[in-house]
């Protein structure tokens, strides 16, 4: 799935079934197919907001301490 916010009022269709309108101004999260074709044509932009904070595990974390510490001596 990609968020995307839509820039235009565009008719799409999420399953190949059925088809929604997607309102301006408006936040969806779109299959990754759909989300192709309205950012490609500009009636859509990625929305960065909805897309979670990327998050670390606590290696991670504890590598990137024990890096920052090396690079201070």
């Amino acid at each position: 799935m990609a968020k995307v916010r839509m820039l235009t009022t565009m008719a799409g269709s999420p399953d190949g079934i059925q088809v929604l309108d997607y309102q301006a101004g408006q936040k969806y999260d779109l299959p990754e197919r759909l989300a192709v074709i309205f950012l490609r044509e500009g009636w859509a932009e990625e929305d960065k907001e909805l897309a979670p904070p990327e998050t670390k595990d606590a290696r991670t974390l504890k590598a990137e301490a024990k890096a920052a510490a090396r690079q201070k001596k």
